[in-house]
C-alpha cells in the first residue's frame, strides 16, 4: 500500500523538472517520524528518510541518510498535511511542528512544490521587488 508520503515524493521525481526550482540548487533531507502514540502500536521507532536534490530545476530523490543543506524533522501526519495542502510549511515551522537544521531557505524554496489549500483555484502571481519597494504618491 502506497502512503501519502511515498506518493508525494514519487510524483515529484516523476515530474523530473520543476519550473519553480529553475536557477535553484539545494539538498534537503526529510526525516519523517511516526508520532509517539503510533510508534508503540506499530513498533515504528525508525525514522523514514527522503533525500531530495534540486539542481537548476531538476529534482532527484533517494532514501539516503546523508548530510544536506537542510534537514527537516517532521511527524508523518504533519508532512502528509503539507503534501496535501492542508498545512503550510512555513506555518508549520513557525508553530514548531517541524524543525530545520541548516539552511531554512532550502525549506522556503521547497515549499513552492507543495500544493495549495484544498479548493484553491490557482496560484497568485509573484509580487516584484519593484512593487514591494514602490512608494505611494499622493497627487
Amino acid at each position: 500500500m502506497v502512503t501519502t508520503v511515498e506518493s508525494f515524493f514519487a510524483n515529484l521525481c516523476e515530474i523530473g523538472h520543476v519550473a519553480t526550482f529553475e536557477r535553484e540548487s539545494a539538498t534537503i533531507r526529510f526525516d519523517i517520524k511516526e508520532p509517539a502514540e503510533r510508534e508503540q502500536a506499530h513498533n515504528a521507532d525508525k525514522v523514514e528518510r527522503w533525500y531530495v536534490t534540486v539542481a537548476d530545476g531538476r529534482v532527484n530523490m533517494t532514501r539516503q541518510d546523508r548530510p544536506a543543506d537542510a534537514i527537516v524533522h517532521v511527524s508523518r501526519p504533519d508532512f502528509e498535511a503539507m503534501a496535501t495542502g492542508r498545512l503550510n510549511a512555513q506555518a508549520a515551522f513557525l508553530r514548531g511542528l517541524l524543525t530545520v537544521e541548516g539552511k531554512v531557505a532550502a525549506l522556503v524554496m521547497f515549499q513552492r512544490c507543495l500544493p495549495g489549500p484544498p479548493g484553491s483555484t490557482g496560484r497568485v502571481a509573484p509580487i516584484s521587488s519593484k512593487t514591494v519597494t514602490a512608494q505611494r504618491r499622493d497627487t
